[in-house]
Parts: C-alpha cells; structure tokens; sequence
C-alpha cells in the first residue's frame, strides 16, 4: 500500500460526511419553530415580536418627548446608539414577560 494515498481515502471519507452532518444539523435547528406565539389583533394574527417591537417604538418615542421636555438631548450621546438600543431593551423585556 502506498502511503501516499491513505491521505486521499480519509479526505474523501470525510467529504461524505460532509452532507449528512449538514443534514441533521438544519434537522435539529427546526425544532424552535413548532411554538411560535401569535396575538389576535381586531380578527387577524400577527407574531407576538412584531407587537412588541411597535411598542418598543413607540415607548422610546415617548421617552425621546420626555427627554426633550427635561432638555437631557445635550447630555445623552450618541443618540444614534442611544434609540435603537432602547428599542431593543423594550421589545425583548416585554417578550419575556409577557411571551415567555
């Protein structure tokens, strides 16, 4: 046996492996989606991220108002940190409390 090609028939072997690894992996990702939370607003459903993602919005509209009420616009920097992080701290807070 020629030891030159011990090396090709292991990389092969393993090339196989490639696609049914691949496949249980894809397999084994679907299992998160057999419960996925929906509210019923006025007759139609919508996935419960979308609600709270409008009220992540629209909470940190209200505290922008405030904000600008209490003339904090100078001190607090980078406001285009600043929002989109304080959507995300809303929308993910009220998904655990209330769909999790």
């Amino acid at each position: 046996m020629n030891p030159t090609q011990a090396p090709a028939r292991t990389v092969r072997a393993a090339a196989n492996c490639i696609p049914a690894a691949s496949g249980l992996l894809s397999l084994a990702g679907l299992t998160g989606c057999s419960f996925s939370p929906s509210v019923n607003v006025m007759g139609s459903y919508f996935p419960a991220w979308i609600l709270c993602c409008v009220i992540g919005v629209a909470v940190t509209a209200g505290a922008h108002h405030l904000f600008s009420r209490w003339k904090l616009l100078d001190q607090l920097w980078p406001t285009a940190l600043l929002y989109p992080c304080l959507i995300c701290f809303v929308s993910c807070t009220l998904w655990l409390v209330f769909f999790r």
